[in-house]
């Protein structure tokens, strides 16, 4: 559920963009999501399509640009990306990529990487009826 809650802000987002401005039918929307917001792309696809049913957004594709989390590690001082832990199971991995890359340890803050983002919009605007 936590992609369908994602899925319809999106959409109630992007419809109040394009209803001030006048569209009257979405194409794109380009989203930027984070790695530690946890957000799976393809139930986050699935999850739109169903929330911009009877909408302007229907038929609209979702563009998503995943983030890389960033980690500062307290044991050795580390600042950087996160890496999935090659030892993990696939379906194990996607959940844990807290360990610091340098030392190993579990003593991680999450710096970046929690965002979710509508970078961009791509629709048709109603002409101007004003002559």
């Amino acid at each position: 559920m936590h992609e369908f809650s994602a899925a319809c802000s999106i959409v109630e987002t992007a419809l109040k963009a394009a209803e001030s401005n006048m569209a009257t039918k979405v194409s794109v929307v380009n989203v930027e999501v984070g790695e530690f917001t946890f957000l799976i792309p393809e139930q986050l696809k699935f999850n739109f399509e169903i929330a911009s049913r009877n909408s302007i957004l229907e038929g609209a594709e979702l563009h998503i640009n995943t983030i890389k989390g960033r980690l500062r590690c307290d044991e050795c001082a580390f600042e950087g990306e996160s890496k999935v832990d090659p030892n993990l199971p696939n379906q194990i991995a996607v959940f844990a990529p807290m360990k610091c890359p340098r030392c190993g340890s579990s003593s991680t803050k999450i710096i970046g990487g929690k965002d979710f983002i509508i970078t961009s919009i791509e629709a048709v605007v109603a002409e101007s009826t004003l002559d």
